[in-house]
C-alpha cells in the first residue's frame, strides 16, 4: 500500500513538471523559431506611383523638373522637352491607373512652358520658351502628339486633340522627296543641307510620324493622315529595314548616302506600333506580318543572358520601355508577344530589388551591374511608364 501511495505521488509530481514545461514553452521564443520580418511587396501600380513620388522629391524645380539629380556639370535650370515628355507619359499612365487627376493636370500645365506659338507651324521647342529659343525637333513633337492623343482619349477634352492636330502639321512638314521621302530629325537641317552630320533622314522621326498620323486617322477619319502614315511607314520599311532580322537601322545621310547601321529598341517599337495601326485601318495582313517579324527580330537582337536570366539592353531605359509598349499592343495579334513581355516583367522585378540606389533611383542597367546615367530624369520617368504599363497589361 505504501508503494502504491509513493507511485501516485510520483505521477502527480511528473504531471506538474510537464504542465510547467508547457507553460514555459508558451512564453519562450527560440532562435530557430523566430518569425521572419515580412517582405515589402508592392503591386506594379504602387511601384509606378512610388517612382513618381521619388521624382517629385529629387527632381522637381518649380512647375518643371531638373534634367539630372544629382546635378551634372554645365546643365541648365530646367530639363529639356524630351525628359519632360517622360513625365507627361507618367501623368497619363497614373491617371489611367486611377490616381488623382491633379497629377495629370500638373504635367500637362507644365508642358505649355515649351510651346512656341509662332505664326508658321507652331509646335513645342526643345527648352522652355521663357528661358531661351531653341530648335524644333520632329521626334520631340511626335512624342508630345502621342501623349496629347492619349490625353484626349482619357478625358474627351477636345483641346488635346486640336493641339495634337496642330503640331502634326509641323511634324508632317519634316518630310520631303530627298532620298525618296522620310523625315529629317529637326527643323534647322530640313532645308538644302548636305554636309552637316545631322543632315539625315531618320528612322525614329519617320516611324513616329507614321504612328501619330495613323492614330489621328483612327480618331478623325481624315484621309490625309492615312496616306501620310502609309507613305512614311513604307519609306522606312524599304530604306532602313535590315532584311537579315527585320530590325531598323538608325538613319541615312543625305549628302553621302551612307546608312548609320546602329539599331535601337525604340525604332523597332514604333514600326511595330505603326504596322498594327495600319493593319487595323486597312485589314491588309502584310502590316501585321511585318510587325510580328520585327517583334521577333528585336527580341532576338536586343536580349542577352545576364545574371542567369534574359535582359533587354543595359542602356537607354526609355527606348526599351517603348519596345515593351509595342509588345503589349502586339499581344492581341501575336501570342509570342506575351513571352517577350514576360521577360520585361522579370527585368522589372529584378530591377526593383537589385538595381536601385539608396534614394530609390534606378540604374540605367536593370541587371544592377552598372549604374550608368542613373541621374537622368528620363531614365527614372521610364520606370513609371514601365510599371504602369505592366499593371494595365495584367489588369491588377
Amino acid at each position: 500500500m505504501a508503494k502504491f501511495k509513493m507511485y501516485i505521488i510520483f505521477l502527480m509530481i511528473l504531471s506538474l513538471s510537464l504542465n510547467c514545461k508547457d507553460s514555459l514553452d508558451d512564453q519562450l521564443t527560440f532562435p530557430d523559431e523566430k518569425e521572419e520580418d515580412p517582405v515589402e511587396t508592392l503591386t506594379y501600380r504602387e511601384r509606378a506611383k512610388a517612382v513618381y513620388d521619388m521624382i517629385q522629391m529629387h527632381y522637381r524645380e518649380g512647375e518643371l523638373y531638373k534634367e539630372n539629380f544629382p546635378s551634372q556639370p554645365g546643365e541648365n535650370r530646367y530639363c529639356y522637352l524630351w525628359p519632360y515628355v517622360g513625365m507627361l507619359t507618367a501623368g497619363n499612365v497614373l491617371y489611367e491607373l486611377g490616381y488623382d487627376k491633379s497629377i495629370f493636370d500638373r504635367e500637362f500645365e507644365g508642358l505649355e512652358r515649351y510651346y512656341d506659338d509662332r505664326d508658321l507651324l507652331p509646335t513645342y521647342q526643345a527648352y522652355p520658351r521663357s528661358e531661351q529659343s531653341t530648335d524644333h525637333y520632329y521626334d520631340d513633337s511626335a512624342i508630345v502628339a502621342m501623349e496629347l492623343i492619349t490625353a484626349y482619349r482619357l478625358t474627351g477634352n477636345p483641346f488635346y486633340l486640336e493641339r495634337a492636330k496642330l503640331i502634326t502639321d509641323f511634324i508632317m512638314s519634316g518630310e520631303d522627296d530627298r532620298m525618296g521621302g522620310g523625315l529629317y530629325w529637326f527643323e534647322r537641317v530640313s532645308t538644302n543641307c548636305m554636309t552637316d552630320p545631322n543632315c539625315i533622314k531618320a528612322a525614329n522621326t519617320t516611324a513616329y510620324a507614321a504612328y501619330v498620323t495613323s492614330e489621328l486617322f483612327l480618331i478623325t477619319n481624315e484621309n490625309l493622315y492615312n496616306e501620310f502614315a502609309k507613305r512614311t511607314y513604307q519609306w522606312n520599311y524599304d530604306n532602313l529595314r535590315d532584311p537579315a532580322d527585320n530590325v531598323y537601322w538608325n538613319d541615312i545621310h543625305i549628302g553621302t548616302g551612307n546608312i548609320n547601321t546602329r539599331k535601337w529598341t525604340y525604332n523597332a517599337a514604333m514600326m511595330i506600333m505603326s504596322g498594327i495601326n495600319l493593319y487595323e485601318i486597312s485589314g491588309d495582313e502584310k502590316y501585321i506580318d511585318q510587325a510580328k517579324a520585327t517583334a521577333a527580330g528585336a527580341f532576338s537582337r536586343f536580349t542577352s543572358v545576364v545574371n542567369d536570366q534574359l535582359f533587354y539592353p543595359d542602356h537607354d531605359s526609355w527606348f526599351n520601355v517603348e519596345l515593351m509598349s509595342s509588345y503589349i499592343e502586339l499581344a492581341a495579334y501575336d501570342p509570342k508577344a506575351r513571352d517577350y513581355i514576360q521577360v520585361f516583367l522579370r527585368n522589372l522585378d529584378y530591377a526593383w530589388e537589385n538595381a536601385r540606389n539608396d534614394r530609390g533611383q534606378f540604374y540605367e542597367d536593370w541587371s544592377g551591374n552598372n549604374q550608368g546615367r542613373y541621374y537622368w530624369l528620363l531614365h527614372q520617368a521610364a520606370l513609371i511608364e514601365a510599371y504602369g504599363r505592366a499593371s494595365l497589361f495584367l489588369e491588377e
